[in-house]
């Protein structure tokens, strides 16, 4: 089968989900309890005087969690089917390579994601129920006071130490982009196609680190990529090159600059991400059911 059939990539997927499911359920409610635990003792370790201050740092927290999560998640999206049974049940599935690789992906970085973010939902209402119960009040000031509740103007909003910190992680993994009447077009094109471009890199990478090793992808992909990153900066800065640059004063944007490491990365990033995902998808379409200790692809007999 070589054509796409959306109905066949559904089956498929649905098989993928339910061969995985009694995992997924057991490291969902892990970390459901994992984050209600971990922001209780994220506040005990460093006892706050104002809820915002807390809010401020747990929502912090959990963005650089998740995104460890996500990237973890997009490098296994073939561990489910690492073992013979598993491979071989997969690989016999009525469907095409395309249709079984599409639902890997779907599976690793779209459900699995997103039931990580629905356990740091429920883990931090957990937190805020917990909290509201007992009155949580936190620490108490130098003249024994305490600090109830703390109004924002910056954020519009009044904060009490059972307040939800998923507003600020969402807007901790929000790319802050502009207004047209702040910064011109083309430097806020360029730098929002920049951080788009990146952000898939990142995934087309892991996913291609995912499919190609079989143990410790996650590592070896996060090795390479420090390399990577490393050698880039240190080559622009030794040309003594810049990527943007903006100069203001007083909330007025005076001058700016696109470098060209800018205009090149920015168009580089999409290129390679395609290239990374073709390249995952033709090594997924040579899996083979005993494959080497360390890689799901045999160099050597091709």
């Amino acid at each position: 089968m070589k054509r796409f059939n959306i109905n066949r990539f559904g089956k498929t997927l649905r098989w993928v989900v339910s061969v995985n499911f009694r995992k997924l359920l057991l490291w969902f409610a892990g970390s459901v309890l994992a984050v209600f635990l971990g922001e209780i003792l994220f506040n005990m370790m460093n006892p706050y005087g104002s809820p915002l201050d807390m809010i401020l740092d747990v929502s912090q927290f959990l963005a650089i969690i998740l995104i460890l999560v996500s990237m973890i998640m997009a490098s296994s999206i073939v561990s489910s089917i690492n073992e013979k049974r598993k491979r071989e049940s997969f690989l016999m599935l009525p469907a095409s390579n395309l249709e079984k690789f599409l639902s890997l992906l779907v599976y690793s970085s779209v459900i699995c994601i997103a039931c990580a973010f629905l356990a740091i939902v429920l883990g931090d209402s957990l937190r805020m129920l917990a909290y509201w119960a007992v009155g949580y009040q936190g620490m108490t000031s130098a003249d024994g006071t305490y600090c109830y509740s703390v109004t924002s103007d910056y954020y519009g909003d009044t904060f009490y130490w059972w307040s939800s910190a998923i507003p600020m992680l969402i807007d901790n993994l929000t790319p802050t982009i502009t207004t047209y009447d702040e910064v011109p077009k083309d430097l806020m094109i360029v730098q929002t196609s920049f951080i788009i471009g990146l952000i898939l890199l990142i995934h087309s990478t892991y996913t291609l680190g995912g499919t190609l090793l079989r143990k410790y992808s996650f590592v070896g992909t996060s090795a390479f990529m420090i390399i990577i990153d490393t050698l880039i900066i240190k080559l622009i800065m030794a040309l003594g090159l810049t990527m943007f640059h903006s100069q203001w004063d007083n909330g007025v944007l005076q001058s700016y600059e696109i470098g060209l490491p800018g205009w090149i990365l920015t168009i580089a990033f999409p290129i390679f991400s395609v290239i990374f995902y073709w390249a995952s998808f033709q090594i997924f379409k040579r899996f083979e059911l005993i494959t080497n200790k360390w890689l799901n692809y045999d160099i050597f007999k091709r």
